[in-house]
């Protein structure tokens, strides 16, 4: 069969997926971008045309950019400790381990809670008052290291650490599945070759799973962007506390008070539409390699 029939072929199995992903992406996404030309509460028949007018506005909101760093600060601050320590225990837990199998539960643990239940779980860790945080500080004697763990001064440090327990166990399962694809003679042939452990891990574990590393990376930044009911569950909301996502729903609905600029908040929802597409494609484009085959 010539590479003409080949194509002819796939037609019929991509055409249904192509399709369904059209209809409910797609068209969507272009629907979004006309509304945010508007001014419109989300409730009347008519929206008032206003061009760019939404993202002019944006360029001067401080909110905006706030919440913006803020997105960006998790997401990269997240990843990096998400993929340290996955990439660790992926490995540990691949050998024999006593207590292997409670160990992998016990990280894989928080993935199966709702993310609105983990976020009150930190926001009783973090409590001032009678969270088990301060209280084991204050029972150890170390009462001056005690914070405000979800006051301006701490509370990025502890979203990011509060983040990175509750999706850890995600990745670490992604790329322990890569690491058992290996096989193990590409282990033996090191060891007898008297690699030492890092050598091992960094010329044959990490770029024999890099492109799992390099899925799992992306749909980690694709989901942080994302993050909502977590981060909305732990802290009381400040303007100076935003994410992206958490803006965008203020906007559209507000906290207190109804708001309904659904108009602004749906071009701050193509703005980080962009931003993921832009994420994705930077890397993609670093993480490029040659594909190793085995």
């Amino acid at each position: 069969m010539g590479r003409r029939g080949r194509r002819k072929l796939v037609i019929p199995f991509i055409l249904p997926a192509l399709v369904m992903y059209s209809v409910f992406f797609i068209y969507p996404a272009i629907q979004a971008f006309w509304v945010s030309l508007h001014n419109w509460n989300g409730y009347d028949q008519s929206m008032i045309f206003i061009g760019l007018g939404n993202y002019r506005e944006m360029l001067r909101d401080s909110i905006f950019w706030q919440s913006l760093r803020l997105t960006m600060i998790l997401s990269l601050g997240g990843g990096v400790g998400i993929f340290a320590l996955a990439l660790f225990f992926s490995v540990v837990l691949q050998r024999n381990v006593r207590g292997k199998r409670f160990f992998r539960g016990l990280i894989f643990f928080p993935i199966i809670i709702p993310g609105v239940g983990l976020g009150l779980i930190w926001q009783f860790v973090y409590n001032n008052t009678w969270g088990p945080l301060s209280g084991l500080l204050q029972l150890s004697g170390l009462k001056a290291l005690d914070r405000v763990w979800l006051g301006p001064e701490f509370l990025v440090q502890a979203l990011t650490f509060a983040i990175i327990w509750s999706y850890l166990g995600y990745y670490v399962v992604i790329l322990m599945a890569g690491i058992d694809k290996i096989p193990s003679t590409y282990f033996e042939a090191a060891i007898l070759d008297g690699a030492s452990e890092w050598n091992i891990f960094f010329r044959v574990t990490l770029p024999m799973i890099w492109d799992v590393l390099v899925v799992a990376v992306v749909l980690w930044m694709v989901g942080a962007l994302k993050i909502f009911d977590l981060i909305l569950a732990i802290q009381n909301l400040t303007t100076a506390s935003y994410t992206l996502t958490m803006y965008i729903w203020v906007e559209a609905v507000g906290i207190y008070e109804p708001i309904f600029r659904l108009g602004y908040a749906t071009a701050l929802g193509v703005v980080l539409l962009f931003l993921v597409v832009a994420v994705v494609v930077i890397i993609r484009f670093f993480t490029r390699r040659e594909v190793i085959e085995y």
